[in-house]
């Protein structure tokens, strides 16, 4: 089971781009992909430099269809060349459960299962939004070493 801490966070600028797909793993991906493409595009083409890992923004649940921003932490003046389809915002500063997943993405749902449960037992609630920053390369990494460290925010 992660292990799952309650943590204070500051708030981080990001660029992003929306995304919606059917809740199937391998649907997400395609998603994910081409909007990691066009951010990383955008990035190129303005001289944007990543101040960390590329991440996942999602503030709404629902078990049919995922709604996400796939995007990349950058500093504050490069949020601010954000135009067109790739816009800026910043994770919310404050108290959040953080704790990492280590395996395939395929499997991020057996970790939000557990962390539901953690959540019960603690008597929190889960808020919005969550994020997930993605450690190292799905493309590089076999997919049992992948690492993502998830931040949720508490209602």
């Amino acid at each position: 089971m992660p292990d799952f801490k309650l943590i204070d966070v500051a708030e981080q600028p990001y660029i992003y781009v929306d995304r919606k797909c059917a809740m199937v793993p391998a649907e997400i991906g395609k998603a994910m992909e081409t909007a990691f493409g066009d951010i990383f595009a955008f990035m190129q083409e303005n001289g944007i430099e990543p101040v960390e890992g590329p991440l996942s923004v999602y503030y709404s649940y629902d078990p049919e269809t995922v709604e996400f921003r796939a995007g990349m932490f950058v500093s504050g003046d490069d949020a601010k060349k954000a135009s067109g389809a790739v816009k800026a915002d910043v994770t919310p500063a404050g108290r959040v459960v953080s704790f990492a997943h280590i395996g395939p993405y395929s499997k991020l749902g057996e970790s939000y299962g557990q962390l539901m449960g953690w959540l019960e037992t603690e008597g929190l609630t889960i808020g919005a939004p969550t994020w997930e920053v993605y450690m190292n390369d799905p493309d590089t990494t076999p997919p049992d070493e992948l690492h993502t460290d998830i931040y949720v925010s508490l209602a």
